[in-house]
């Protein structure tokens, strides 16, 4: 039986519920587990606004974020705004987390000629800190 790591699983568990692997939606899983790492997980109360441009592949990236963080489009907790780059605004109660995906990494993601696979098993290796500037709000 082969052993994964719980993020392996997650990653897992979200191309299922997208479809496929992808980029994109790696970097989305990242964001929302950063996000109840900073705030705490509250399907319920969180919300998230993701800032980018409206259409495939880059809003692969808010099926990672309802995945992990369980904004839905049903609830009406996660919204997609139409905007340049990738980023994600996390809020609960009176707490606030900003998540951009770096320039480099988002060219990366946009440009590479990798399988969608290798891109996207890079991606969950790296580091917070190397895909995303955080500021708290």
């Amino acid at each position: 039986m082969e052993k994964l790591s719980v993020l392996d699983r997650i990653i897992r568990d979200a191309a299922r519920f997208h479809g496929h692997m992808g980029p994109f939606l790696v970097l989305g899983v990242k964001a929302g587990l950063r996000a109840v790492e900073t705030l705490g997980f509250n399907p319920f109360e969180m919300k998230a606004k993701i800032i980018t441009k409206k259409s495939t592949p880059y809003t692969c990236f808010a099926d990672g974020v309802q995945f992990t963080t369980g904004c839905t489009l049903g609830k009406g907790n996660i919204e997609i705004v139409d905007g340049v780059g990738l980023k994600a605004v996390f809020s609960l109660q009176n707490r606030s987390v900003e998540l951009t995906v770096k320039e480099e990494i988002l060219r990366e993601a946009e440009n590479s000629k990798e399988p969608l696979e290798k891109i996207s098993l890079k991606f969950m290796r790296m580091s917070l800190m190397e895909l995303f500037e955080e500021k708290l709000i």
